[in-house]
């Protein structure tokens, strides 16, 4: 007898201690870890005007719907009204961030007797979030019938492992049938479509830490004629994202998963996409787009591993891959870039190497605006000329490009300085937020570079500074006040 069936033949699912309306069932790993109930104490005194009470069930159940279902269930304690109200709740939403075994073991049996006694024909969404194991995977296959049983519209299904891939969740056969779900976001659960997928109102598929192949994308995009967005998170196994589909608007693509092969291409085709996200760590993976030209809204904020960059070709190759890219999205209106892409284009630069000439009007920098990232804002800059809209966020993470000493010390500068020199290349900017920083009076990148938009903007309307802190609002102001200005228009505004 295996350890989950001995567990399990020592549990009388029928006791009231299992009971889902049992007041000892907590989403709290507290609860589940030990053996203390829900309530302990007496009751202090209440007011004796229950207007919680006197509204409709209908609304009720609105209100309840957004509650993890251990404090929904607690409500059936209040009043005979609100015994059984819960059983009827339509959003049944299960999280326990608990590692101890016998713990899961009490949440995955609450699961189980919580769906036997719900009343609801329909569930409009079900989620469950907890550390899975292969020994619960009855368990989860007996929630998969129940919930499409029920007509289920939205399936959350957050499977954490721990990066263990034996423990993964093969979704069942009966789920890839399903003519009402409308949002889908799996978690370390893979596709094993034996047939066609058909899921034609899915609006919205999320996977995540998931084996991919070519058939298994091939089968989501022609069995869900409905969906518009796309994402993968950490996945592993195909080469290339074929998005053939008509209905996708939107893909994101946030870490490649596995590194199987040093320096092997990443192909992503999508036709009829309009906004692509590449962020995340691709470890040594070539990104190449193709047929992209129906995108509109670009972002590319992932990074690869440099670590151990030593000729000078490894650094072409980062180059050469962030020049294509570029050139494939040289027709987009609105462009998002990361530090480590920044940093890349800093070595175009400092090489005199060409980049790709944009005609992007909103620009987006995620950057700290560190020393090494300066030349790679000014060669961005420059290639977008027609950017009216600029936006410097820096609450990105900052991903360290390693150019090697030797480049660092034959490339040096003086960062303070650095914009002084540069030519005018904001002449169209006429909105500028930066967001994000922490101002204090020797951080000067920031300063000296609104020191030369303030100089060289001639149609510029308003910078926002929207920074998290500021040692001296006075002394910021003076400095930017004793600024030249181009623009008679331009206004300064501070955000909170």
């Amino acid at each position: 007898m295996s350890e989950s069936e001995e567990h399990e033949e020592n549990l009388d699912y029928d006791s009231p201690r299992y009971s889902p309306a049992s007041p000892r069932y907590s989403t709290s790993s507290s609860y589940y870890d030990s053996d203390q109930s829900y309530f302990g104490g007496k009751r202090g005194k209440t007011d004796k005007t229950d207007r919680i009470s006197a509204l409709p069930d209908s609304l009720i159940l609105h209100i309840l719907s957004s509650l993890d279902m251990g404090e929904v269930v607690r409500t059936g304690v209040l009043s005979k009204r609100w015994h059984l109200l819960w059983t009827s709740s339509q959003s049944l939403i299960f999280s326990y961030s608990g590692l101890h075994v016998n713990g899961i073991y009490k949440f995955v049996i609450f699961i189980d007797n919580t769906l036997l006694l719900c009343r609801s024909s329909i569930v409009k969404k079900f989620s469950v979030d907890f550390n899975y194991s292969k020994r619960f995977v009855r368990h989860v296959n007996r929630w998969m019938i129940s919930i499409k049983n029920k007509h289920v519209e939205e399936l959350d299904l957050n499977l954490r492992s721990r990066g263990n891939l034996i423990e993964i969740y093969n979704l069942p056969q009966i789920m890839y049938f399903n003519v009402g779900l409308r949002v889908l976001s799996l978690c370390n659960c893979n596709l094993v479509p034996k047939e066609e997928i058909y899921w034609p109102a899915l609006r919205v598929l999320e996977i995540g830490y998931a084996e991919l192949n070519r058939d298994v994308i091939k089968k989501i995009c022609s069995g869900c004629r409905a969906l518009e967005s796309l994402k993968f998170r950490s996945c592993y196994g195909v080469d290339y994202f074929d998005i053939d589909s008509k209905s996708v608007k939107k893909l994101m693509i946030d870490d490649y998963g596995r590194q199987n092969h040093d320096d092997d291409e990443l192909g992503i085709y999508a036709r009829n996409v309009t906004s692509l996200e590449i962020c995340g760590y691709f470890h040594r993976r070539i990104l190449v787009l193709e047929d992209v030209k129906a995108i509109l809204d670009a972002k590319l904020d992932f990074y690869r591993n440099t670590d151990d960059y030593v000729l000078e070709y490894e650094f072409r190759t980062d180059q050469n891959m962030l020049k294509n890219l570029l050139v494939s999205l040289q027709h987009v209106e609105k462009l998002s870039i990361g530090t480590w892409c920044l940093q890349v284009l800093t070595a175009l630069e400092i090489q005199n190497l060409p980049c790709p000439r944009m005609r992007c009007k909103y620009l987006t920098l995620n950057t700290p605006m560190k020393k090494w990232e300066l030349p790679g804002i000014a060669i961005l800059l420059q290639s977008c000329p027609q950017v009216e809209i600029l936006h410097i966020n820096a609450e990105s993470a900052f991903e360290v490009y390693h150019f090697g000493s030797h480049f660092k010390n034959s490339n040096d500068f003086n960062g303070e300085n650095y914009w002084i020199s540069r030519p005018c290349w904001v002449l169209h900017l006429k909105t500028l937020r930066i967001h994000g920083y922490e101002w204090w009076d020797s951080d000067e990148y920031v300063l000296s570079f609104l020191q030369i938009v303030l100089k060289n903007g001639m149609v510029l309307q308003k910078i926002i500074i929207d920074f998290f802190e500021i040692n001296s609002y006075e002394k910021l102001t003076k400095k930017l006040l004793s600024f030249p200005r181009s623009s008679r228009e331009a206004v300064i505004f501070f955000s909170s």
